[in-house]
């Protein structure tokens, strides 16, 4: 019989997904979503949009490997071709094989299970950080529209106040946009910090269990 913590593995990540979803299906039904990309004329929002939607899937990817790693580890099956944490655990086992000292070597193999969460941090910092350069790229399109103005009418006050709109809408939306998709991605990463944890305690686990029989 499976563990449930094995199978939420990959299940919580497609309640995650689904739930985006249905909020991406309200906003647009407001017409968020579309004046998103319609408005920011700067292009940012849909960069922010586009690496999250990338690192969103891919995340879901190395969870549904990382459940199958954990699966056949539990089993005590580890024969996965292309899985990457069990070529991983493969690389501990022959290092720490013949050294009776396996600290060093545990904490190698932590290292490299989390170098694959910190890209993901990585990215929702650069994520919130691409929403400030489009806050101040809004800001310079509204201040460069005043240069503009040599003498005051009805008609050139028409004019800027539409161009301050549209840089307006540019800072709001990027500052949005990204604010959002980096909340998002960093509660992702910790769901997957948090299994990694797991996959981590359950080979350490077999490693004691292995020494109490070879005693």
């Amino acid at each position: 019989m499976k563990n449930s913590n094995i199978d939420n593995v990959f299940i919580y990540w497609l309640y995650f997904v689904s739930l985006i979803l249905i909020s991406i299906y309200i906003l647009e039904s407001f017409g968020f979503i579309s004046g998103l990309f319609r408005e920011d004329i700067s292009y940012i929002s849909s960069l922010i949009v586009s690496i999250f939607i990338f690192y969103l899937f891919r995340g879901g990817y190395y969870l549904y490997v990382l459940r199958n790693a954990i699966d056949n580890l539990d089993r005590n099956d580890l024969r996965l071709n292309n899985n990457i944490f069990v070529d991983i655990l493969d690389e501990y086992k022959v290092s720490s094989s013949n050294n009776s000292n396996k600290k060093p070597f545990q904490e190698e193999l932590k290292l490299r299970l989390y170098e694959i969460v910190d890209n993901g941090f990585f990215v929702a910092d650069i994520l919130l950080k691409l929403g400030i350069v489009g806050t101040v790229i809004g800001f310079i399109i509204m201040l460069s529209s005043l240069s503009t103005i040599d003498e005051m009418n009805l008609a050139k006050m028409n004019n800027l106040l539409l161009s301050m709109s549209s840089g307006m809408k540019v800072a709001l939306y990027t500052t949005l946009s990204g604010l959002i998709c980096s909340i998002l991605l960093t509660i992702q990463n910790n769901f997957f910090e948090n299994k990694i944890n797991f996959f981590i305690s359950k080979i350490m686990s077999l490693g004691n269990n292995e020494k109490k029989d070879k005693n």
